[in-house]
């Protein structure tokens, strides 16, 4: 697959952040964008943004964790557009915070967002998917699945999950046309990370906020695997640095 226009792309976590810069960035090659947060009103400002950019966008509400939900908003997607090109499975959440804060459920919450919501919708679009024998998946993982640190035993064992479930999935679909990617963008000035520096706790153990990357960065290495679908990147561990993977994305002027 290369090139964007008029493909279909699902994108979670669309309204702040690496989503939103990612649809932006995206946006000029024409592409219909199915926006995607816990609401649909919370979209709006992308759906606005990309609009003026080239593409076409609509918007929708639900909980990646809840697994008919998920079915429901796929099968809805496909019936209504035929298809589904491009899946991006960028919402995430985090708690920080030690074990005797961190309560069981809370723990799980991060996991069903992070683990089953990429899964839900994964299982959801996968038979489109193989029908067309054609289509990519990207999931946003991250390099903390290899970097445990105090506070982060919720969202660092969630990504670590993700990972290997994305390169598990890789070696599913490899007889087939469908491509499943994992992303690391690295440490990113994001709302998440701003509600996570709120801690005076973790504030104090951790790099200042304003050390990170800002989100175009690695929403351009994000448009960049949507757009052309490497297949030597394929269920491999992407990860953004000053690298030869970040030098053939074209993020080096960034």
């Amino acid at each position: 697959m290369s090139g964007l226009k008029n493909k279909i792309v699902v994108l979670t976590g669309a309204s702040r952040g690496i989503g939103a810069a990612a649809a932006r960035e995206m946006a000029p090659d024409g592409p219909h964008f199915i926006l995607c947060a816990r609401t649909p009103e919370a979209c709006a400002d992308t759906k606005s943004a990309v609009e003026e950019l080239g593409a076409t966008a609509e918007c929708h509400g639900f909980d990646v964790s809840d697994a008919a939900a998920a079915k429901a908003f796929v099968d809805g997607v496909v019936a209504a557009h035929g298809r589904i090109d491009v899946l991006i499975n960028n919402a995430g959440m985090n708690v920080v915070g030690p074990v005797d804060e961190v309560t069981p459920d809370r723990f799980q919450a991060v996991l069903m967002g992070n683990v089953m919501g990429p899964y839900n919708l994964i299982s959801a679009v996968l038979p489109s998917m193989l029908e067309h024998d054609s289509g990519s998946i990207i999931n946003i993982t991250s390099a903390r699945a290899f970097m445990p640190d105090r506070f982060y035993a919720a969202y660092c064992a969630s990504k670590a999950a993700l990972l290997s479930m994305t390169q598990c999935l890789h070696f599913d679909l490899a007889e087939t046309g469908v491509k499943i990617f994992a992303l690391s963008p690295g440490f990113t000035q994001t709302d998440m990370v701003a509600e996570i520096y709120a801690s005076p706790a973790f504030r104090a153990q951790a790099l200042s906020p304003n050390q990170g990357q800002k989100p175009e960065r690695p929403a351009k290495m994000l448009a960049w695997l949507a757009r052309e679908a490497p297949a030597d990147l394929a269920g491999k561990h992407c990860e953004i640095q000053f690298n030869d993977l970040t030098l053939r994305a074209g993020l080096e002027d960034f």
